[in-house]
């Protein structure tokens, strides 16, 4: 049995015969060291108006509402959307807009995801509804993370994500990200999704198609006043 150390010279010797070469070449001179990261936000910029344009470069939809009106938008959202299932995460702004009793009042089914194992009863929802536990305005990601209340797949099965964010939810990039949660020294999830725009694949004949992995479209309601 060969060593992984063969293995490397074999797969190396490939390449260079692939290349027309007898020997690997190394460079002429060494890396440039990088010892200051290049930061595009930061705490004293507009990230709300950021995240709202990285947001929209990236195909995300994003609403700009006021906390009195998040409600009645979601609802109007959600006919627009011709959606009757709907699987609903819990978190701090759908508890504190009572989104559960409110969708119920309105005639749609919100989905008891938990009542069963796995992903099942979430691929026949038509949308998901989720809070996030930060959005970053360099990129215009937001970030989702699974838990108890928080199924990895309300994000990912469903063909419409609609996030829930708070303006105070958004974040200048990845690095002030990863000190909060080492500065709250946060246990990690099982999961952590990063979601920069909808979901998308050009493995088809080099086609650009939406929908195939995950939600075609995803609305993010930004929620100014909490």
């Amino acid at each position: 049995m060969r060593s992984r150390s063969e293995d490397r010279q074999i797969l190396l010797s490939r390449i260079c015969k692939a290349l027309g070469r007898t020997r690997s070449v190394p460079p002429d001179e060494p890396p440039p060291q990088v010892s200051v990261a290049v930061r595009l936000a930061s705490d004293n910029g507009d990230l709300v108006s950021m995240f709202v344009d990285r947001a929209d470069q990236i195909g995300l939809i994003v609403h700009r509402v006021r906390s009195t009106t998040v409600v009645s938008r979601l609802l109007v959202l959600l006919q627009e959307l011709e959606a009757e299932r709907i699987g609903l995460s819990t978190s701090r702004l759908s508890c504190q807009l009572k989104l559960d009793e409110t969708l119920r009042a309105s005639g749609r089914m919100v989905v008891d995801w938990t009542a069963t194992s796995g992903l099942e009863a979430q691929f026949d929802l038509d949308v998901g509804i989720t809070g996030v536990e930060a959005a970053l305005a360099e990129s215009g990601t937001i970030i989702c993370c699974s838990g108890p209340g928080h199924s990895r797949g309300l994000s990912l099965v469903p063909p419409c994500h609609v996030a829930l964010v708070a303006e105070s939810d958004i974040l200048p990039d990845m690095i002030d990200y990863w000190a909060l949660l080492y500065d709250q020294k946060i246990e990690l999830p099982s999961s952590i999704v990063f979601i920069t725009g909808p979901s998308k694949t050009a493995d088809l004949e080099g086609t650009l198609v939406h929908g195939v992995h995950g939600p075609r479209v995803v609305h993010v309601l930004l929620v100014e006043d909490c």
